[in-house]
């Protein structure tokens, strides 16, 4: 297997670059019936509703319009057919949206599926591009 190696330019700080800094990184979605149902976007507006309780709130904390925070709602359960949150309208006390319990295992759910993902990708990142100390070399060679 070919291995990179550092070349002959230094960092800004003086020190010559070493492979340790390499870092496989990848953005992860879940498609149902061949649609795009949830991703990293929409997973970070459910947690800040589970965090907020206000999809008014968490929209503004995600630099959001209202009106997109919603369009994203309606995506994931147009999609998955799951309701994700529920909302009770406002008054004196104000409104609330909360994540319904299968909204709350969907996002649980994609929060261990892009672990397991990012494990494995950092695993491959370190074999592809780590130094032979590192690397298993002679084991899942293509």
């Amino acid at each position: 297997m070919p291995r990179v190696r550092p070349g002959p330019r230094r960092h800004p700080d003086g020190k010559p670059p070493t492979l340790r800094g390499w870092e496989g990184r990848l953005r992860l979605w879940v498609d149902f019936n061949g649609r795009s149902a949830l991703g990293p976007g929409k997973a970070r507006l459910l947690e800040a509703i589970e965090a907020c309780k206000s999809l008014s709130e968490a929209a503004r904390q995600l630099r959001m319009s209202y009106r997109l925070a919603w369009k994203h709602l309606r995506v994931i359960e147009e999609r998955t057919g799951i309701t994700v949150v529920r909302s009770r309208r406002g008054g004196r006390a104000g409104g609330q949206t909360e994540l319904t319990p299968q909204g709350k295992a969907l996002l649980e759910a994609y929060r261990l599926f892009r672990h397991d993902v990012e494990r494995y990708v950092q695993l491959a990142c370190r074999r592809h591009f780590g130094p032979p100390s590192e690397s298993r070399v002679g084991q899942g060679q293509r």
